[in-house]
């Protein structure tokens, strides 16, 4: 099945500390872009806040949209959440990856029926290794996403 839709917490999944793009970042969203995937971004942060740290990191042209717990009246990392995502993105479950840092999001997407890539970022030691082992694929950088198939 070909993959149609992401979805991206937005914070360590995708930015440095500093707010930088994360290494590698860019090439995998222009790859996706090129085919055809639609990508999506959630998050706890304000709608001007998430468009600033998107526009900062020099991505903000590969998202179609960012989904808000204001607007979506749920938690970024819920299962509602990514639920009400993939609608916007007008795909189904089999045809869409969660990405995330956190081990709440990689869990209640696994939980919710999504296929899910957990991605190193500020988790300790111990939630780094259960975000591996519930995830159906894990990236300790995006450029091993340049060799992998998802």
């Amino acid at each position: 099945m070909r993959l149609q839709s992401a979805i991206f917490t937005l914070g360590d999944t995708l930015f440095t500390p500093d707010g930088a793009a994360r290494a590698g970042l860019d090439k995998a969203l222009s790859l996706f872009k090129m085919e055809g995937v639609w990508l999506g971004a959630v998050t706890a942060l304000s709608a001007e806040d998430a468009q600033k740290a998107l526009e900062k990191a020099g991505l903000n042209s590969y998202f179609r949209f960012v989904l808000t717990e204001s607007v979506a009246l749920c938690k970024a990392d819920s299962g509602t959440m990514f639920e009400r995502a993939m609608k916007r993105l007008h795909s189904q479950k089999d045809d869409t990856i969660v990405f995330s840092g956190s081990l709440a999001a990689i869990q209640n997407a696994k939980d919710a029926g999504f296929r899910t890539v957990a991605v190193q970022g500020s988790a300790g030691a111990a939630d780094w290794s259960t975000m591996q082992q519930l995830a159906t694929q894990s990236l300790a950088q995006y450029s091993e996403l340049l060799s992998d198939s998802v």
